[in-house]
């Protein structure tokens, strides 16, 4: 069967928890519901993404390899590509898989597997128009000068190479532009609506023991623990007695792992319950139950989807100046609290606990945040290059 598109990616879509793997599946789900065909080929360690479908199973690799490839201080994003020269099987799967789907544009989501372009080439594919996506110029994301290079040098080789360039803020285009980009387009993030149903309401409202609840999520990416601990610090004692912080994803791993957690465990206990990864529903109904919706935002590139996701949520917000990357014509709306003093963040979350405070903002004023509107045009942007 032939496909208008082949999607190289770097994490399975199927069931979604991080901002990443959102945005993807929603830059896939564009395409599909336009009428395009749309072959996506994840390539990932199973051991990082245990949850999989049948179709995101073929380049899914097991501890060994995701062991090898991250011996000798090599990193998993940066690095991937390395899984190839491990086992060189899925470099050939992977190119026979793409020739059978003949398709006339070729995606790649991120930088990290650049390296297929030249195969790409020798396989009888170079009439593939060639598009780059990525939410973040992930170079400026790497702590290392050399891993900052070793990054850009992968960016720049897409970039050169792609016939399009998604971005996901103007910033991030205005550096694709200065890297000599041909085409450059920007979608930024969204979110869905979430709605809860009246028994799931009452079911996490029992979980919760009735108390307020201000709402954190972030996956195990590292700026968002930081941010926790930079406008916590050193634990987030200005919860009142009658009310809780709930953390939720990955980053109450990354939490529960520092020394600051361990040192100050009453504290935490007293005042913030850390529940991971959550599935949907659950979400839908914190949200709904929310007195305010938290984003301690205070390093990392791009826009985070989670300030798309509080805005649909129509929850009073306290946010940084940094979380609003991206999304800096909704500040002055109402029920938004920008505090970047850590004295004043906590503050703010406190008062709307104690006090209470209507959001007023209506669904009206951001409703161009939802993944239809946001991505209404992306399709198009595809289709022009091969249609």
């Amino acid at each position: 069967m032939s496909y208008d598109v082949s999607y190289i990616g770097i994490y399975p879509i199927s069931k979604p928890y991080h901002g990443g793997q959102r945005r993807v599946r929603a830059l896939v789900d564009s395409l599909v519901e336009s009428g395009m065909r749309v072959d996506y080929l994840p390539i990932f360690s199973s051991v990082s993404y245990p949850e999989f479908d049948r179709g995101e199973s073929e380049f899914a690799f097991g501890r060994e390899l995701h062991t090898a490839l991250l011996s000798d201080g090599r990193k998993q994003d940066l690095h991937a590509h390395s899984i190839f020269n491990l086992d060189p099987s899925y470099r050939r799967i992977l190119l026979e898989r793409i020739r059978r789907c003949s398709p006339k544009i070729i995606i790649f989501e991120q930088p990290w597997h650049a390296a297929l372009l030249s195969d790409l080439k020798e396989g009888g594919l170079e009439g593939a128009k060639i598009v780059y996506s990525s939410q973040n110029v992930e170079s400026q994301l790497m702590a290392s000068p050399a891993d900052r290079k070793e990054a850009e040098k992968l960016e720049r080789e897409l970039v050169a190479a792609a016939d399009l360039v998604v971005a996901c803020t103007q910033h991030d285009a205005d550096v694709y532009a200065g890297w000599g980009a041909k085409r450059i387009c920007v979608f930024g993030n969204g979110h869905i609506r979430r709605n809860a149903s009246e028994s799931l309401l009452r079911s996490w409202r029992h979980e919760l023991k009735y108390r307020k609840v201000a709402v954190f999520t972030g996956s195990a990416h590292p700026p968002n623990a930081q941010g926790f601990w930079e406008m916590f610090l050193p634990a987030p004692g200005c919860i009142p007695p009658d009310a809780r912080l709930v953390v939720v994803g990955g980053v109450c791993d990354l939490i529960m792992s520092s020394s600051l957690y361990s040192s100050n465990r009453s504290i935490f206990a007293e005042t913030t319950l850390l529940i991971g990864r959550q599935e949907e529903d659950a979400l839908n109904a914190l949200f709904a139950l929310a007195e305010v919706v938290v984003l301690p935002v205070t390093s990392g590139g791009g826009s985070n989807l989670k300030t798309a996701e509080a805005l649909l949520s129509l929850k009073p917000i306290v946010g940084t100046s940094k979380s609003f990357c991206g999304f800096e014509e909704y500040k002055a709306l109402p029920g938004i609290s920008i505090a970047d003093d850590p004295v004043e963040f906590k503050r703010a979350t406190r008062d709307i606990l104690l006090y209470g405070k209507k959001s007023e903002r209506r669904f009206d004023d951001v409703r161009n945040l939802t993944w239809e509107n946001v991505l209404r045009d992306y399709p198009a942007s595809i289709k022009s290059l091969a249609f």
